[in-house]
């Protein structure tokens, strides 16, 4: 069946990260530290940086396992809870994660050749989507915006928005179901393995995994798929301006 919709990764697909990620959790947790301070001067501001860390690090591992994300809201609660702050304002416990997420945010830039595939793809005809593994969704929200991918993306989606993280097949369903197209009409194209490819597999669709620096990846440690067979793409980029010739060739 002829290809008639595209669903993206973000992370390392269409944007990369200008910098490290210890970079990324060190300037956070310390921007975090200096909002706490300020807004919260009776919590002990580096014990919650520190339990934050460390419970989004659990979360990771416990949302790999169950594929079922744990947001970066339900950490920050907990986090919050653990230092004597059990019932945080609202904008206290955004305002936080705010803070943590300001210095990744701002570090995040386009991948030169997205904008024209996204527009070339669009000009075939093809639907476009989004799906992010991602702990707060408002974050990937603004970054979609920024970076100028809003056009095209229809729907954007995380799942700190759906609960759903890939690579299970139902983190994919939503789209297929606005889109009322077959699986086997839709490719997956993003950096892992484990989780866009395998994903795309299981949920009957197309998979094209365009090569990262292994890295860049956020986890850095071994995924527990990586070793399933199913996690075999339909074809490998090495750059994202190589997808309008390498969907023809599909």
């Amino acid at each position: 069946m002829a290809i008639r919709g595209v669903i993206f990764d973000l992370g390392h697909t269409l944007m990369h990260l200008d910098g490290t990620w210890a970079e990324v959790f060190a300037r956070g947790a310390e921007d975090l530290v200096r909002f706490i301070k300020a807004h919260a001067p009776e919590l002990d501001a580096d014990a919650v940086a520190r339990i934050w860390l460390d419970r989004r690090r659990d979360g990771f591992v416990r949302a790999q396992e169950t594929m079922r994300e744990v947001t970066a809201e339900d950490s920050m609660r907990w986090s919050l809870a653990q230092c004597g702050l059990p019932d945080p304002s609202h904008g206290l416990l955004l305002g936080a994660i705010e803070a943590f997420f300001a210095y990744e945010e701002a570090h995040w830039a386009a991948d030169q050749e997205a904008a024209l595939v996204l527009e070339t793809l669009s000009d075939r005809g093809l639907r476009l989507g989004m799906v992010s593994n991602a702990t707060h969704d408002p974050l990937i929200q603004r970054l979609v915006d920024r970076l100028g991918f809003r056009p095209w993306l229809d729907p954007a989606l995380s799942s700190a928005s759906t609960g759903i993280r890939k690579p299970d097949a139902a983190a994919f369903f939503p789209i297929l179901v606005q889109w009322s197209l077959p699986a086997r009409s839709v490719v997956v194209v993003g950096d892992t393995l484990d989780a866009d490819v395998l994903g795309a597999k299981r949920a009957g669709m197309g998979a094209v995994w365009l090569r990262s620096r292994q890295d860049a990846r956020q986890e850095g440690t071994a995924s527990p798929y990586d070793s399933e067979g199913s996690a075999l793409p339909d074809a490998s980029i090495d750059r994202i301006g190589e997808l309008p010739v390498c969907l023809q060739n599909l």
